[in-house]
């Protein structure tokens, strides 16, 4: 029960960043032309990214890095 709702909740998450990068995509590709919704999202998400201090994004990336890495090494 338990691993099925972890796999319902990640797959909402993949989902949903998956959105949010097709969003910025398009917004870079059709520019102001690509609606309100993609334009907002687009919006959010710089917005979001340009208040964030200049070592999260480095650190989240540091920690995505090694999380693959460890988990590449275990297999």
């Amino acid at each position: 029960m338990f691993d099925q709702i972890k796999k319902i909740g990640w797959l909402t998450v993949e989902t949903g960043l998956l959105l949010i990068a097709l969003c910025l995509v398009l917004n870079v590709i059709l520019g102001q032309e690509s609606g309100t919704f993609i334009a907002s999202v687009a919006d959010n998400v710089t917005k979001f990214t340009q208040g964030l201090p200049p070592g999260v994004t480095v650190g989240v990336a540091m920690l995505a890095f090694l999380f693959w890495f460890v988990k590449a090494r275990t297999r």
